[in-house]
């Protein structure tokens, strides 16, 4: 649960990333903002990919229990789909932004929820 854990903090901070470099591209125009291109292309993508797999973590790693399953899986489902769904259906391209960044930070708060009300164990 410790790897899931850390997943979720590394969503979080690729979330932030990706807000604070589109803050300072509105700042500025021209040719000098094309730096922005490929980060505002891939972060996304890095944190819908991050959440698969930390949801995914997380859900086997509660496997024991099956309500924090289904709801690490539910949450888990809505960061993809939604994020995605919200694409097509949102015209407003900061409306998109932000309702896929609450759908991705969806699975973050799961996985730092369900975790937090556990003991971390060490196995030898």
């Amino acid at each position: 649960m410790v790897g899931t854990r850390m997943l979720a903090v590394v969503i979080v901070a690729v979330v932030i990333v990706y807000h604070v470099l589109r803050v300072m591209a509105s700042q500025c125009s021209g040719g000098g903002c094309d730096w922005y291109i490929p980060f505002s292309l891939v972060l996304p993508l890095a944190a819908i990919a991050l959440a698969l797999v930390t949801g995914a973590l997380a859900a086997y790693a509660e496997r024991d229990r099956p309500a924090r399953t289904i709801a690490i899986a539910a949450c888990t489902l809505l960061a993809f789909a939604g994020s995605i769904a919200g694409a097509f259906v949102l015209s407003d391209n900061d409306a998109k932004v932000w309702v896929a960044t609450v759908f991705v930070l969806l699975v973050p708060a799961a996985v730092l929820l369900t975790s937090a009300r556990q003991p971390t164990r060490i196995r030898s």
